[in-house]
């Protein structure tokens, strides 16, 4: 096993294509937002993460909560998170539709695009899961495919997407 709070800080880059029609210096406009990536203090929660084994290669994934997110849950989060220290990318997960709860099956995108051009997670689960920040990393790593999440501090949502 690997501690959550063990990852050492480093430097990651988010690029994301702003749509011409957006834009005002014109179109192809590339903006690269440059963000520092620390492990969140005083985590004490463990990954589930096995050494590397034979030929499989670990994909670990950083994650951030752009809000407080309690054991009780809340009804949306988001966040940033990237995988082996790649671009970030964007997630938006919510057990409310229309100020309502939500009763449909679970739908998870895994290849959303935001409003800016960033790719990410977008998806509803029904109001009786509890949206904390256990449930949302499994959502991730079932979207994305990794095999654990370590919480950092790192960009904000809101301003990638």
């Amino acid at each position: 096993m690997m501690a959550c709070y063990t990852a050492s800080a480093d430097v990651a880059k988010a690029i994301t294509r702003i749509p011409s029609h957006t834009s005002l210096v014109g179109s192809g406009v590339v903006t690269e937002v440059v963000w520092q990536s620390a492990p969140v203090p005083n985590t004490s929660e463990q990954c589930e993460l096995e050494d590397q084994v034979g030929a499989r290669k670990v994909a670990l994934g950083e994650v951030t909560f752009d809000i407080v997110v309690p054991e009780e849950g809340v009804r949306y989060a988001e966040g940033c998170y990237r995988i082996n220290g790649g671009n970030w990318h964007v997630y938006y997960v919510k057990n409310w539709h229309n100020g309502a709860p939500w009763t449909g099956e679970p739908t998870i995108r895994s290849d959303a695009i935001f409003q800016s051009g960033i790719s990410g997670v977008d998806g509803i689960v029904p109001a009786d899961w509890i949206l904390n920040k256990k449930t949302i990393k499994k959502i991730l790593v079932e979207a994305v495919g990794v095999d654990a999440w370590i919480e950092v501090s790192g960009p904000n949502s809101l301003i990638l997407r």
